[in-house]
């Protein structure tokens, strides 16, 4: 049965693998998967520390890959588990992080003035 009340910092379960949810805002949430530690890694990701990982029932060495794409159905969502405050504010720096990476690699759009 899904959660009505999914937060920031709230992990669900889609498609077999643990997601943490990044934002949420009219029926849509942003995922950031969580990762197993074999996975080759990426600039935006971050290590799952030792008592989330306890918690979320993950390997020592986990990751949360914060590169966060839109699920547009939320409602469907189930609540799994729920990140701890210090590990949700390293996902939200994290992910300013790569939206800043990738701002700086597009370039400057031309009708800036400098």
């Amino acid at each position: 049965m899904p959660s009505p009340a999914l937060t920031v910092g709230d992990v669900v379960r889609w498609r077999g693998s643990l997601h943490v949810i990044a934002g949420i805002q009219s029926g849509r949430a942003a995922l950031c998967p969580a990762l197993p530690a074999r996975t080759v890694r990426h600039r935006a990701d971050i290590l799952i520390e030792f008592p989330d990982t306890l918690y979320l029932g993950v390997v020592d060495g986990a990751l949360i890959r914060c590169k966060p794409f839109v699920f547009h159905n939320a409602h469907r969502l189930t609540k799994d588990g729920v990140l701890s405050p210090a590990l949700v504010s390293r996902v939200q720096r994290a992910i300013e992080r790569e939206l800043d990476a990738r701002r700086v690699e597009a370039g400057c759009p031309k009708y800036l003035v400098r």
